[in-house]
């Protein structure tokens, strides 16, 4: 889909954004809720509400089965087609469990089932390699587009400077998910596993490493939470501000998620109930 193919797909639709948490290294919050809505979406959420949903299915499916060796955990689209496609002896391994993304897009779908679902995201695997295989999702935009469509509607950060807020479905501490180790450290699945069953790693050299010892059956792990850019998603190649080292950019997430989540507590909180007749199973 073009880039101006976008454009008109949000504004002459029902269109909701959905907010990979890693927009605020390129954008200011809460500027960007208003910069979204002028573009004309009728609602503005983050993708934290999907992450909890997604914590809440591994913690599920890890409990009803016990006896299974090692557990690959799937959000990231690159891990799930490197296993795919040069380990496909591990695909039996990988959670099979819908990305935050897919599970933020059926919450939309329940309630407001004709609505245009936009992920904004930092990463170009999303829209190319798991949005198509999702009717929930309409359209991916990374942070990159979003940069060059601002710019080409003359929409500026510092023309938006009420206090804005997102459209219910927050999950605070699931902010952290793009950072390297958020979805271990927000999940509760160190309770499921021994102390030093759990592998957070990042990064394409990391992950073949952590691939091969699986394969070898040597791997000391049975959790493994791996994402393929340096630092996690905050690594993402579709970010503008590629200049800023992967520790400033954690740094922005963590400032982000408290400044955030002293704003958005109470009434704009999402609830598991919201989500627990919705099937997020897939499979690989």
């Amino acid at each position: 889909m073009e880039l101006q193919e976008k454009i008109d797909l949000i504004k002459n639709n029902t269109a909701v954004a959905m907010l990979a948490p890693t927009f605020a290294i390129d954008f200011k919050y809460p500027n960007i809720i208003g910069m979204l809505r002028h573009l004309g979406f009728k609602e503005v959420t983050e993708l934290t509400f999907g992450a909890r949903m997604v914590n809440w299915a591994y913690a599920n499916y890890i409990k009803e089965n016990p006896g299974q060796k090692y557990f690959i955990a799937s959000p990231c689209p690159t891990v799930v087609a490197s296993v795919q496609h040069q380990y496909p002896e591990l695909v039996q391994y990988l959670m099979p469990i819908v990305s935050p993304m897919e599970a933020m897009a059926k919450v939309h779908k329940k309630f407001n089932p004709g609505c245009k679902v936009v992920f904004i995201s930092p990463c170009w695997a999303k829209e190319n390699v798991e949005a198509p295989k999702y009717k929930e999702i309409d359209a991916v935009i990374t942070l990159q587009d979003l940069k060059q469509i601002f710019e080409q509607e003359n929409i500026k950060e510092e023309d938006f400077t009420e206090d804005y807020y997102f459209d219910s479905f927050i999950r605070e501490y699931t902010k952290i998910y793009p950072v390297s180790g958020g979805l271990a450290s927000t999940s509760h699945i160190q309770k499921l596993f021994k102390e030093g069953e759990i592998l957070i790693t990042d990064g394409v050299e990391n992950n073949k490493k952590a691939f091969e010892d699986m394969k070898a059956g040597t791997s000391q792990y049975r959790f493994f939470d791996l994402l393929n850019c340096d630092g996690g998603c905050i690594g993402g190649p579709a970010i503008n501000r590629q200049d800023l080292a992967i520790e400033k950019r954690k740094e922005i997430i963590f400032e982000y998620t408290h400044r955030s989540s002293e704003a958005t507590m109470g009434e704009h909180e999402g609830k598991v109930k919201d989500a627990k007749d919705i099937n997020l199973s897939t499979n690989f």
